[in-house]
């Protein structure tokens, strides 16, 4: 077997600074609130001389524009949760940890074309996510981590995928990469012992009777005994949220963390082979204001380009109601989607897929009500025999026949009502009426009875329209033109 180490360091700055392009001095508070402590501290901060561990009245003290964020165990939880789903795409064997996830491959390479491939697409698809990642490569889990810990710290340690080559490449690995209690970390450097080759020629008796389980660690690592991980199995459904970090009074300074979020979602979507129609984009806004804005494409779409252009769209005619502090993207149902194979030559799928792709469009700048397409209604009434229905909505519908008189592509709201002269239409001249009557009687059983004779007529401007009378009343009225 082969692993793959996905290190994620300081993953509670990581998370505070993911929503911003470029941050100032920020740093991550723990402890109570009313003596916070710093925990995390960015490059910025740490040139203003602030320090882990340092109060965050001294910090501020140093640094007057300091940025001090709390920490938020349950956010790195469920950033871990929806990172171990984006991981997903590369190999269903993702072992989710503390502070990193590790990544089963070898039986995936050949679909990913070979471990550079991966490691390269690792670590762009991570950068593009607003993560910094270490990744380290071995044949058992615990090396594999210990590789991207120590490649994080500057230690050399090179990429081992040879188990005979396994003992070699740990030797020199300073024995604090593991998660062991300081005591006994404290104990053994009393004795001399730093690295893990040092440990490994210890007695193996004695190890075992002053440190117990930590000679596990060592034989899991070098491959000796096994080393079972239950594996991580995505939800059934996406939610990703991501502090902005400033206060968003323009919807289009969302665009920079909503495109990370859409790239976290399109890669939970690649690894369930799925794709979604609707999702929805929640902000958090000032005074505890929240806004839902829902998404709707055609067909099953996953592309994080694609939904952030119709997002785009949307967000430009969107005003939002107090500056945004966050934002969340929430996909409930998805559904199958396959890759679409490449062909020289346009194909039916590929047109229908276009066609879909300029419906998302006109639905996000215009209005999901303003485009829609027709159904035929079983009603001889012209302005009830159709209904508008959503884009791609799929019901059951039954034939129904055609009428046996022309209609008109244009049809009027409302009826207008005719001039006449001596019992004939007057429509920017006397009507020649050309076809007809085609006689209507329906409407008795709900309340709307209409009793028509249509005619096709033709203006004296060579217009031809369609026209009818009541046969209660001998007025004439104007339904529809034709083009």
């Amino acid at each position: 077997m082969l692993w793959i180490a996905l290190f994620i360091p300081d993953l509670p700055l990581q998370l505070s600074l993911r929503g911003v392009d470029e941050a100032g001095a920020t740093v991550v508070t723990d402890g109570p609130s009313n003596r916070p402590i710093i925990a995390s501290v960015n490059p910025l901060a740490r040139e203003h001389g602030v320090r882990v561990g340092m109060s965050l009245a001294a910090a501020r003290a140093l640094a007057g524009d300091l940025v001090a964020v709390a920490r938020d165990r349950a956010s790195e939880a469920n950033a871990l949760q929806n990172l171990a789903a984006w991981a997903y795409q590369f190999s269903p064997s993702v072992v989710l940890e503390s502070d990193s996830l590790i990544v089963e491959i070898e039986s995936a390479l050949p679909l990913h074309g070979g471990l550079a491939q991966v490691l390269a697409r690792m670590r762009q698809g991570a950068s593009e996510l607003g993560y910094r990642i270490s990744l380290g490569v071995a044949p058992t889990p615990i090396a594999a981590r210990l590789f991207a810990r120590a490649r994080h710290r500057g230690i050399t340690a090179r990429t081992c995928t040879d188990p005979s080559l396994l003992s070699e490449r740990l030797f020199d690995l300073p024995l604090d990469l593991f998660d062991w209690p300081d005591d006994a970390l404290g104990k053994l450097r009393a004795l001399g012992v730093t690295g893990v080759g040092q440990c490994m020629a210890l007695p193996r008796d004695g190890f075992v009777q002053r440190f117990g389980v930590l000679a596990n660690d060592l034989d899991r690592a070098h491959g000796r005994i096994p080393d079972p991980r239950p594996y991580f199995r995505p939800p059934e459904s996406f939610h990703s949220r991501i502090e902005l970090g400033f206060e968003a009074s323009d919807a289009s300074a969302l665009q920079f963390p909503l495109r990370r979020v859409l790239r976290e979602l399109e890669g939970y979507l690649r690894g369930r082979s799925a794709g979604v129609q609707q999702w929805q984009l929640v902000l958090e806004c000032v005074n505890r204001i929240t806004s839902r804005i829902t998404f709707g494409t055609v067909s099953p779409e996953r592309s994080a380009d694609r939904l952030l252009h119709l997002a785009r769209e949307r967000l430009a005619r969107t005003t939002l109601p107090t500056p945004a502090l966050a934002l969340s993207v929430i996909a409930d149902q998805c559904f199958p989607l396959q890759d679409r194979n490449l062909a020289w030559l346009p194909n039916p799928q590929e047109q229908a897929t276009q066609v879909d792709h300029l419906i998302d469009q006109l639905s996000a700048r215009l209005g999901a009500d303003h485009v829609f397409t027709l159904r035929s209604v079983d009603d001889h009434r012209p302005e009830k025999s159709w209904r508008r229905i959503a884009p791609g909505t799929k019901e059951r519908h039954k034939a129904i026949p055609l009428p046996p008189g022309p209609r008109p592509l244009w049809l009027l709201n409302r009826p207008r009502a005719l001039l006449t002269e001596d019992g004939q239409p007057f429509c920017q001249g006397m009507l020649e009426c050309i076809a007809g009557p085609e006689r209507i009687e329906a409407g008795e059983w709900d309340s709307q009875p209409a009793g028509r004779d249509y005619y096709v007529a033709r203006s004296p401007n060579g217009e031809t329209v369609w026209v009818y009378r009541e046969h209660r009343a001998p007025t004439w009225y104007l339904h529809g033109i034709f083009a």
